[in-house]
């Protein structure tokens, strides 16, 4: 879905639309400090705490269609900041990786290992379960 479309049909397509929304939340815990002060209200007003349109105009004193193409355009430097420096896929792969490393030692102390493949798969959890906290 492209930055632009989603907004009208957001009552029609609630499935598409909740996947769009869940990743301009995080490439807005990421990017979002890049917005301006104004912009970000307004865009968090949107999208985290779900306010319409009418909501947002009225509260800031802007037509519904400014308010509209504020958040397109957050939503769309979003998406851009995302594509060039791709941290939430990189977060998203690093988190992945992690959890793969916290199954394996969790496996490994399940089975019957010797007491030194156990102490280093004690270590091996602790650090994953560590790094989960840090991400």
């Amino acid at each position: 879905m492209s930055a632009g479309n989603h907004y009208s049909s957001k009552k029609s397509d609630t499935e598409e639309w909740l996947q769009e929304v869940v990743a301009l939340s995080m490439y807005y815990d990421f990017y979002g400090e890049l917005l301006n002060e104004r912009h970000r209200q307004i865009f968090e007003d949107y999208i985290l705490n779900d306010y319409s349109l009418s909501e947002i105009s009225e509260e800031s004193g802007l037509s519904r269609q400014g308010v509209y193409d504020i958040v397109k355009r957050c939503s769309a430097r979003l998406h851009q900041y995302e594509e060039k420096l791709q941290l939430v896929g990189r977060f998203q792969k690093t988190k992945e990786q992690v959890t793969q490393i916290n199954e394996t030692a969790l496996l490994l102390l399940e089975s019957d290992i010797s007491e030194p493949v156990r102490a280093a798969a004690e270590r091996i959890l602790r650090a994953s379960e560590q790094v989960m906290k840090e991400l």
